[in-house]
């Protein structure tokens, strides 16, 4: 005869803190912490745990207790890579990707998007994160800001292969040696380019924010707003196209003066064969001043 499984206190307990946690989603390493959190805080909640700490196979029946009872499951899209917490509602895409890779954040198109700078709606999520080395190291200073074993941990945290639609939206990730700067958004915890580095993305890889013609409007709309923020943002960009590129367009298109503008001019490079769009071949019409090919 099957019996129907029934709640522990310590796994009614942990449930609740599931549920207070807010987050549809957890790594296994955050389930792992939560254990763990639990059983440091014991003495107040009279569990009647055995011991301050987890051991790995504690975890494992909890987790496995837990989705008998219907509390959790595999992410059905990134499957036993994440635990969804099925009492708590699901988000889009954009806030599913951020729980599950805290290295990577929103950008081009889909940053520009949530900056309300285009009415244009991209059918793919457009993530960027560092290359693996960095984001391993990300992921290792993370753990060690939550946990004491964060050299040894059972359920360490591990760069993120992501599914190729999540939420059934195509996503999209790109690494870079040089990834940009990123803040969390107060609403829904979403990690996205900061507005200064979506406007410097916009030169680097037009081609990924619809365009140099759509990117030149943005910036023909929005540039002086935000000069304060493109001048902090280019100065930090690794190579002098885009500092060309954004001098040229604010200065000689726009007619914006600022003084980090005239420093960028030392980047300009006679007989250089840059170009305002890279994705457009060399025109012979260009800028005297920042010495790049106005082929857009």
């Amino acid at each position: 005869m099957l019996y129907p499984e029934t709640h522990t206190r310590a796994s009614r307990h942990l449930a609740e803190m599931l549920v207070a946690n807010k987050q549809p989603v957890l790594t296994p390493f955050a389930f792992f912490e939560l254990v763990r959190k639990m059983h440091r805080e014991e003495s107040e909640t009279k569990l009647y745990l055995r011991r301050n700490a987890p051991l790995q196979e504690n975890v494992g029946r909890m987790k496995s207790k837990l989705a008998k009872l219907g509390i959790i499951g595999a992410d059905p899209d990134y499957r036993g890579r994440l635990i969804r917490v099925l009492a708590v509602p699901d988000l889009p895409a954009d806030g599913i990707v951020c729980l599950a890779d805290p290295t990577c954040y929103i950008s081009h198109l889909s940053a520009m998007q949530r900056w309300g700078l285009t009415d244009r709606n991209p059918h793919a999520l457009m993530l960027t994160r560092p290359d693996r080395k960095r984001a391993e190291a990300l992921l290792r200073a993370r753990m060690a800001q939550s946990t004491d074993d964060a050299q040894d941990h059972p359920a360490p945290l591990k760069v993120m292969d992501h599914p190729q639609r999540v939420r059934r939206r195509p996503v999209r990730i790109g690494t870079s040696k040089h990834a940009g700067a990123s803040l969390t958004s107060r609403e829904d915890g979403v990690a996205m380019a900061t507005i200064g580095q979506t406007f410097l993305d916009m030169l680097q890889r037009p081609g990924l924010c619809g365009g140099m013609p759509h990117v030149l409007d943005v910036w023909a709309e929005y540039a002086k707003t935000y000069l304060e923020e493109i001048i902090v943002a280019v100065d930090t960009a690794s190579n002098g196209a885009a500092k060309c590129r954004a001098g040229y367009i604010l200065e000689e298109r726009l007619g914006l003066s600022h003084p980090g503008i005239g420093r960028w001019k030392a980047c300009a490079q006679r007989g250089s064969s840059r170009t305002l769009d890279p994705s457009r071949d060399f025109l012979p019409t260009f800028s005297e001043t920042w010495m790049i090919s106005i082929n857009a």
